[in-house]
């Protein structure tokens, strides 16, 4: 396969899609990138963001819609159109992929402390050790469960 020769196959290992440090804020709707294949020094920057970073936004942003916009725009540009009709442009010329990262998280990311409070939302609604009638698992498969039993005894 052609694609498994120089750095596609790193770029294609599920740890690599977890590395990326991008995830949008729930108000980002679209993001844009415009770059060109054969950039001159200026304009590597967008190139190797968009080589390296594309699909791991893709993956940490399922939500949002990824376009890219190749040789059609004269300097490398991102925009994100967010919610409430507010466009957010950023010009990449001159910046390397990390400085890019660097603003793109900084500016469209959601915080560190964010994040971290919807992972542990996450883990919490989970655990499989919540049980009780408190919880919406048990309440819902009694329900299940007195209904089986009540057709069961109408029927017999």
């Amino acid at each position: 396969m052609p694609f498994m020769h120089g750095t596609m196959p790193l770029r294609r290992t599920f740890y690599y899609l977890l590395q990326g440090k991008i995830k949008f804020r729930d108000d980002v709707q679209v993001f844009a990138m415009g770059f060109h294949r054969q950039p001159n020094e200026q304009q590597q920057g967008a190139r190797d963001f968009v080589f390296w970073h594309w699909a791991q936004l893709q993956y940490k942003n399922p939500r949002v819609q990824l376009v890219k916009h190749i040789d059609v725009v004269i300097t490398p540009f991102a925009r994100a159109y967010l919610k409430d009709g507010r466009e957010v442009l950023f010009d990449l010329e001159g910046m390397n992929r990390e400085e890019i990262e660097s603003r793109i998280a900084a500016t469209l990311g959601k915080t560190e402390l964010v994040a971290k409070r919807e992972e542990l939302m996450q883990i919490a609604k989970l655990n499989p050790a919540d049980f009780g009638s408190k919880c919406k698992r048990q309440v819902r498969s009694l329900s299940m469960k007195l209904e089986s039993l009540l057709t069961g005894l109408v029927s017999g």
